[in-house]
């Protein structure tokens, strides 16, 4: 009896440690998701090599083409030795899953840690970085780069947006040009005019309301900006402090009021889920060697220049510092890489699980685990397949202590309303058989499908470096049905495009359809014009 009691006793223990493993394996960040359904977690897949480090990137509209690049080297930057008159560039092509040679562009611009943004006839303008008051712009139709108007400031880590009248908004960036207030002037707001062809200075716009408790060449960095109505920027972030820039006539800055209880959020995220909703997540009180919080706000804006609601949301799974945020065409926001502990070139604290939040439980959900982390200059981009696209991480100031956190290339992940709901195979996807290529704002679209769906939306195509992307935002449209003429011709739908620039930014965007089972078609690319 005392025998079988012992064997009971020591089988229970054994039992239960089998189950705290198994728990551990299943759930801890660095092993979570070994063998899950897709259709839950989602996939990822395999690695593609690139030649450098993509410490930027932005998906161009015209080519099917992603453009990347690193510093003047693809593995390390040499800080003031570095070449300040050439940029490492590589095109990933979407449709063959193939990589051009990274090649050098001689543009006397230095292109690494700049701003940049995509204007309304999707001409990407790269403004600052190593060689801080130069400015490139290229374009996917000639597919060359070609130098443009010097900024009033140097600048470099700062962000920039384009407005709802075509002109480009900039602001902070003391890494480069100067340190604002110390040697330099302070990097307050500056205007690219495109009529007049040139940037023009906004004293009224000053940087100083937004500053982080960062040390001085840093607390004026990456800030969350979206452009909103009447040539208006509502900044989220880093700050705790919100605030709304007027960038007509000399400028004008009208304060948004504190991000609830938040604290100062370097090189988190912020993304526009939908129109005038802003998720805001993670970040760190200080650039480095700051704790990582886990923290999730709603900032939901109303009329221009007044509080926006602020809504304190529950927190991510995990505390995250230079990671990556993506819209996806169902509204979800894809959270992806970072460290739990804010510092440059180091993994041990790498978060390896992404995360996907749904607006409408307000919930994350884990998806399925990274095999290789990607935090301090890393990117992901929604393409237009419905995917993501993520890479890079690392890129070492001078020399890396450890040669292994340099990512030099790419990773898919597909989502889990790609696949069937056992598991098995890709799910049947809705088809746009036809959608107007071009539409002016306030207009209508007429899309046909070779099914019956639910919603359509658009998301703006995206540019992303050091965990900002300010190109990036979705649309809800709401769809009419016309005609159900069934499958020989497909069902008709129109949607009408919101009657504001501010909301609708011009540019180029990818319409998605998506069926009742939450599933969307490829996009199809959209032309909003003024």
């Amino acid at each position: 009896m005392a025998l079988s009691k012992k064997f009971f006793g020591v089988t229970a223990c054994f039992l239960i440690i089998t189950l705290v493993l198994y728990t551990q394996l299943e759930f801890s960040n660095d092993n979570y998701g070994p063998k899950l359904n897709p259709s839950e977690r989602g996939h990822w897949g395999p690695l593609i090599g690139v030649g450098l480090v993509p410490v930027a990137a932005a998906v161009l509209p015209h080519s099917s083409q992603v453009l990347l690049w690193s510093a003047d080297q693809g593995d390390v930057f040499q800080g003031k030795s570095s070449d300040p008159d050439t940029t490492l560039t590589a095109l990933y092509d979407i449709k063959t899953n193939k990589v051009m040679a990274p090649m050098l562009s001689n543009l006397q611009h230095g292109m690494f840690c700049p701003g940049m943004s995509m204007d309304f006839n999707g001409t990407l303008m790269v403004t600052g970085g190593k060689t801080a008051a130069r400015t490139s712009r290229y374009s996917d139709v000639s597919r060359v780069w070609a130098s443009g108007i010097n900024l009033t400031a140097g600048r470099g880590y700062h962000s920039q947006t384009t407005l709802s009248d075509g002109n480009t908004f900039t602001i902070g960036g003391s890494w480069s040009g100067g340190i604002g207030g110390d040697n330099a002037d302070m990097k307050d707001g500056e205007l690219f005019d495109v009529k007049k062809n040139e940037w023009l200075k906004l004293p009224g716009c000053k940087v100083e309301a937004m500053l982080t408790d960062g040390d001085a060449f840093e607390s004026d960095n990456h800030a969350w900006l979206f452009a909103w109505k009447n040539s208006s920027v509502f900044q989220a972030g880093p700050s705790r402090a919100m605030n709304w820039f007027d960038t007509n006539g000399a400028g004008k800055i009208v304060s948004a009021g504190p991000r609830a209880s938040d604290d100062n959020a370097m090189n988190g995220n912020a993304v526009m889920y939908e129109q005038g909703k802003i998720l805001t997540l993670g970040g760190a009180p200080h650039y480095s060697l700051s704790q990582a919080t886990d923290a999730v706000h709603l900032i939901t804006l109303g009329t221009t220049y007044a509080l926006p609601e602020v809504e304190t949301l529950q927190q991510m799974h995990y505390q995250r510092v230079y990671a990556n945020s993506v819209v996806l065409p169902t509204g979800d926001v894809f959270v992806s890489g970072g460290v739990s502990y804010a510092m440059q070139w180091q993994e041990k604290n790498a978060t390896y699980v992404p995360e996907l939040w749904s607006p409408q439980s307000r919930k994350f959900t884990k998806l399925a685990r990274m095999n290789i982390s990607r935090s301090y200059h890393s990117f992901a981009v929604l393409l237009p397949d419905a995917t993501v696209l993520t890479g890079g991480g690392g890129l070492c100031y001078i020399e890396c202590e450890d040669d292994t956190v340099n990512h030099m290339d790419l990773q898919i992940f597909t989502p889990p309303y790609l696949f069937k709901r056992n598991g098995r195979g890709l799910a049947i996807r809705p088809k746009i058989v036809f959608a107007d290529a071009s539409v002016a704002v306030g207009r209508r679209v007429l899309i046909t499908t070779d099914v019956m769906v639910k919603d359509i939306s658009m998301v703006r195509f995206g540019t992303a470096t050091h965990s900002i992307n300010t190109d990036q935002r979705r649309i809800a449209l709401n769809p009419t049905l016309l005609s159900d003429s069934g499958v020989v011709r497909g069902w008709t739908y129109e949607v009408w495009v919101p009657d504001d620039a501010g909301v609708a930014l011009p540019g180029y965007w990818m319409l998605f359809a998506v069926d009742d089972e939450g599933v969307p078609s490829v996009g199809h690319t959209v032309h909003i014009v003024l």
